[in-house]
């Protein structure tokens, strides 16, 4: 779970960095090439809620201390990828009209439910696009048609959408963000 943590923080860190460089921003293709580094790193914020299938693994630790170990790590993963999402909705919005800058975001939201499959059910990694792009390409392009697969990103990209544009509205409500 501390490897998955440390994944989490690659998507926050990488908009930080998107955000404060002007470089970056008046770049397009640079921009662009960062935003998708960052797309294929941000599932794994979201990833860490699925390790709920670790708790009560091991007789010898209490239920409780499983059930507070995951959720601390699941809540920090969720806090960094939303804030990380909101970071680059920022950037879009930039670059585009409000109507694209919103089918981006529901695009990445649904991407990043597919790409939480692919790593709990399927146990690829974000590396894997470089070290085995050939089985993933296959494997994304099977499971496509497969109900549950369908079921699950529909699910999970729901539940991602519904709760960034409740935490959107509320932090834009209370921060003038």
């Amino acid at each position: 779970m501390i490897w998955n943590l440390f994944l989490a923080f690659i998507p926050y860190l990488i908009s930080f960095f998107l955000f404060t460089s002007v470089t970056f921003q008046e770049r397009r293709f640079l921009r662009i090439g960062t935003l998708l580094v960052w797309l294929l790193f941000l599932p794994n914020s979201f990833y860490l809620l699925t390790d709920f299938v670790h708790v009560n693994k091991f007789p010898d630790v209490p239920f409780w201390f499983d059930l507070v170990l995951v959720s601390s790590f699941s809540i920090t993963g969720f806090a960094l990828g939303l804030f990380s999402i909101r970071t680059i909705e920022k950037i879009i919005q930039l670059h585009y009209s409000k109507v694209q800058s919103k089918i981006m975001l529901f695009c990445i939201l649904y991407l990043t439910a597919f790409g939480i499959y692919l790593g709990r059910f399927l146990r690829f990694n974000s590396w894997d696009l470089l070290t085995n792009p050939i089985e993933l390409f296959a494997s994304c392009v099977d499971c496509l048609f497969i109900p549950d697969v369908q079921n699950f990103t529909l699910g999970f990209g729901t539940f991602l959408l519904v709760l960034y544009f409740v935490t959107a509205s509320f932090i834009s409500k209370n921060n003038n963000v």
